[in-house]
């Protein structure tokens, strides 16, 4: 994933991402701290979203009884669908912000494709 438009934006300043070690241009991002942040954020959320299908389940089946068993069940199930899905979206969301600040401050988020180094942002 070359990317060699990117930028750090320092305060008014903004400065194209070059290699410290090589000053290329051709620098990709490897996001390695967003992209485990956004599984794990979303195999938790979903868990936490199924453990809380049981209160999604309970009031699709309730909303279903006006149907009659078939409305129960078909209510039920979409309960607890929506709540896993809902669960894994949030997750997934917190996670990549999680795992942006990771990279942003703790990793060397940056390879130079030229000269193979990696390098984060205060090697600028």
């Amino acid at each position: 994933m070359h990317q060699p438009n990117q930028e750090f934006v320092t305060d008014r300043e903004v400065t194209p991402i070059k290699c410290p070690l090589c000053e290329s241009p051709h620098i990709e991002a490897l996001n390695l701290g967003r992209k485990t942040g956004r599984v794990i954020g979303t195999a938790t959320g979903a868990a936490a979203g199924v453990a809380g299908t049981i209160g999604g389940a309970e009031t699709g089946a309730a909303i279903g009884v006006v149907a009659g068993p078939l409305g129960v069940l078909a209510g039920g199930l979409i309960g607890a669908l929506i709540g896993g899905v809902v669960g894994a979206a949030a997750g997934g969301s917190v996670g990549a912000n999680v795992g942006s600040y990771v990279d942003d401050t703790l990793l060397e988020n940056y390879h130079c494709t030229t000269c193979g180094h990696t390098f984060g942002k205060d090697a600028q």
